[in-house]
């Protein structure tokens, strides 16, 4: 590796972190995740080939989800890691040896500073990246299950109206995979309104690799966990976000009421979670 390219790391390490947590000693019933929160690509990296308001769209980041996490970590004392870079330069919410991690292409736009990365490049991103995000989360979790705190794992995302040619009729989506409890119960409070359009496993699905990060700190835990979608033209406007914000508000509460107070307490059941040593 030469020294240029070396310094290029370090700095980039030193002056470009990789996430943020927002009331990390919150003492709400969640732990919130953004991994799509932030657009930024610092200028090293020359907007990766894109012009600038192609990094605002909806392949740059999750337009509108982070001005909702931020307002629902608020109104719960929820702590709260969203991501400081664009997912273009690697998606924080895939496993990071997908192709899809570092995507070539995004709903028909290449991608020109990802189209000739090496093995090497890749492994320094998920190290300034990847790496300091998923860590964040643990120590969290960690800290919250030392002191016995109750704690669900809940991922905020928004999609666009259509990708790839197709078109997305939900405003919604509850996204689930082995572990349905939370997504069932989310599911059943937020159908109760007949003008909400709620997708179950849409616009995606577990298989489609979208599910990794509340997998490996939610579900494989035995922590209560989902992840939520909403359709990004539902965000354009501060009182819409407010909207969404209470009706997600309504759902959490009565979801986790119902959940804490009648399903059994064994160990990995409760929504609890494991113990720290069995997290390591």
């Amino acid at each position: 590796m030469s020294a240029q390219y070396s310094a290029k790391w370090d700095s980039l390490l030193a002056t470009e972190p990789a996430m943020d947590v927002h009331r990390a000693n919150g003492l709400g019933p969640v732990v919130l995740i953004c991994e799509h929160a932030s657009a930024a690509v610092p200028a090293i990296f020359a907007n990766l080939g894109l012009m600038p308001e192609d990094l605002q769209r909806h392949i740059g980041w999750d337009i509108g989800a982070s001005a909702l996490a931020l307002q629902l970590s608020d109104a719960l004392d929820a702590p709260l890691i969203l991501a400081r870079q664009s997912r273009l330069l690697m998606d924080l919410n895939r496993d990071p040896q997908a192709p899809d991690s570092i995507p070539a292409h995004s709903d028909g736009t290449p991608i020109p500073g990802n189209q000739q990365i090496d093995s090497h490049e890749r492994e320094l991103r998920r190290r300034w990246l990847y790496e300091p995000f998923h860590a964040a989360i643990d120590q969290v979790l960690q800290a919250r299950l030392l002191r016995g705190q109750p704690t669900a794992v809940l991922s905020i995302h928004s999609f666009t109206r259509s990708l790839n040619g197709y078109a997305r009729p939900w405003q919604m989506g509850v996204l689930s995979d082995q572990d349905r409890r939370l997504a069932d119960a989310l599911l059943s409070g937020l159908r109760t309104n007949p003008e909400h359009c709620v997708g179950d496993n849409q616009p995606y699905a577990p298989q489609q690799g979208v599910y990794h990060t509340v997998a490996r700190h939610g579900q494989n835990h035995g922590l209560l966990c989902a992840m939520i979608e909403i359709r990004n033209d539902q965000l354009a406007a501060v009182s819409a976000v407010q909207q969404w914000r209470d009706t997600l508000l309504n759902a959490l509460h009565g979801a986790l009421a119902l959940l804490w107070n009648t399903e059994f307490t064994g160990p990995g059941r409760s929504g609890v979670g494991v113990t720290l040593e069995a997290r390591r």
